[in-house]
């Protein structure tokens, strides 16, 4: 996920580690930050793989400040990770994010792959919400107090999934008509 969010985010110009880090928080939010002992690793890593190159700048400041600029090889590799089938794991809801984030440097039919994935994964999840709330209403093993409240959780959980499936399939529609 990492790797696509620098790789997509120099797709459109050339940034330094601080300008990644705070574009990578405008995206996801309170979700997840990324450490500079995180960035500064994936960037050298990207360097050595030949998908990134490093400079250093002068400042207004002075200071140096390290440039990453995509190459054409990581042009190709973040047009692979965009377009690939979005892998279910504890970061596929993020990875989602940013595949979405970076849908205007996609064409069209891989734009709507993506949604399509997308669409799969959220319908995927609200069934198992789903699923879990009815499990709930008849778990013989919990008070029926603590049943209320898990299901006042459930529910808002499958809300916000609702709300998602919903958004998605919207902008699904709308990718397929153009």
């Amino acid at each position: 996920m990492y790797e696509l969010f620098i790789l997509g985010q120099l797709m459109d110009h050339p940034m330094a580690g601080y300008a990644l880090r705070k574009a990578f928080t405008n995206i996801v939010t309170d979700d997840q930050s990324i450490s500079f002992g995180t960035l500064y690793p994936l960037l050298d890593k990207l360097e050595q793989a030949g998908e990134i190159s490093l400079s250093f700048e002068e400042t207004t400041n002075n200071r140096p400040q390290k440039l990453a600029t995509i190459t054409v090889s990581g042009k190709k590799r973040f047009y692979e990770l965009a377009t690939a089938t979005t892998q279910i794991n504890k970061q596929s809801q993020l990875t989602f994010l940013m595949k979405v984030h970076f849908l205007h440097l996609l064409e069209r039919e891989q734009q709507v792959f993506i949604l399509e994935d997308f669409q799969k994964f959220t319908g995927t999840k609200l069934q198992r919400l789903k699923n879990l709330e009815a499990e709930l209403k008849v778990n013989p093993r919990m008070v029926p107090e603590d049943i209320s409240d898990a299901l006042l959780v459930k529910q808002l959980q499958i809300l916000r999934t609702k709300a998602q499936y919903d958004w998605v399939t919207e902008l699904l529609e709308e990718r397929k008509e153009a």
